[in-house]
């Protein structure tokens, strides 16, 4: 018999979020790495974001970016454009947290045309799930590094670009695993400064952490331009919540955050730190409405 996940464990990556100064801008080029139109917008106006740092009255305006697979088999990059707080550039410190997000395509060359026309390109090895693999590198409008990788998949698997990791820098290698272990993520290799983890229940997805000691926290401010947190699935967040609290007395009460103008609209978060200040969010998504492959296509 299979035992009963932990209530706080994931089961999901949902989205990985970005701040734009130019959501238009953020928009056309993601077009274009994922293959195709974001999903939808959705405004929000005087809400409630104290959870993240910021004022009781806040304005946005979020799309949501799947590749090919759609909402229930694949993570969404989810692109935020703060208006009141506007976004705010990234300073030029080294922090830790999250620096790029990767796709994969099943024929690097096939792709190297849509590509080119996102700006410049370069090549180099990466490694990715404990594998090197040759790489297209490229810049968003926001400056945030864009890797594209050839994996091959099943006969049946999408053609087209496939959200597929995100890198993570973390100051303390171990400390990380760790945390990242108590929500559900298992390594699938490690070695020296790096590690790669995925969710055992969606292997479509992988964090590919990198340990420098040397780096300043997190970003701390939610509408700071770039890559910025993490939000995961969990069967119920409250649950989850209730588990945590009793490693963690600190743990916050899960809010809701209201998307009047999306399908849901809204879910119940809650939202964490890791040990380097890096954002991940628990989101309340019943497995049933999840459908994740069993192989990482």
């Amino acid at each position: 018999m299979t035992p009963t996940p932990a209530p706080q464990h994931a089961h999901a990556a949902m989205h990985c979020n970005l701040n734009t100064v130019n959501l238009d801008a953020a928009e056309a080029f993601y077009r274009v790495m994922a293959g195709r139109d974001p999903r939808f917008r959705s405004v929000g106006v005087d809400q409630d974001a104290t959870m993240m740092g910021l004022a009781e009255r806040t304005s946005s305006v979020t799309a949501f970016v799947w590749d090919q697979r759609g909402p229930r088999a694949a993570p969404a990059l989810e692109l935020v454009a703060w208006s009141d707080p506007p976004t705010v550039p990234a300073d030029q410190e080294q922090r830790a947290g999250f620096f790029a997000v990767g796709y994969r395509v099943q024929d690097l060359a096939a792709a190297g045309e849509d590509l080119a026309t996102l700006g410049e390109l370069t090549t180099e090895d990466v490694r990715v799930r404990g594998r090197t693999h040759r790489a297209v590198v490229l810049t968003d409008p926001d400056g945030v590094r864009v890797e594209v990788i050839e994996v091959d998949g099943p006969e049946d698997a999408a053609k087209g670009p496939a959200m597929a990791y995100e890198r993570l820098r973390v100051t303390d290698l171990q400390r990380s695993l760790a945390w990242y272990a108590s929500i559900g993520f298992a390594t699938v290799r490690t070695g020296g400064a790096v590690a790669s983890l995925s969710l055992p229940e969606d292997p479509t997805f992988s964090l590919e952490l990198s340990e420098q000691p040397d780096l300043m926290a997190a970003p701390d401010r939610a509408n700071e331009q770039g890559l910025y947190r993490i939000a995961l699935a969990v069967e119920d967040v409250e649950a989850a919540a209730a588990a945590l609290r009793g490693i963690d007395p600190r743990t916050p009460e899960p809010v809701f955050i209201p998307m009047e103008d999306t399908p849901t609209g809204g879910y119940t978060v809650l939202f964490l730190t890791d040990p380097d200040g890096t954002v991940v969010e628990l989101v309340s998504r019943p497995r049933s409405e999840v459908r994740r492959p069993v192989t990482p296509v």
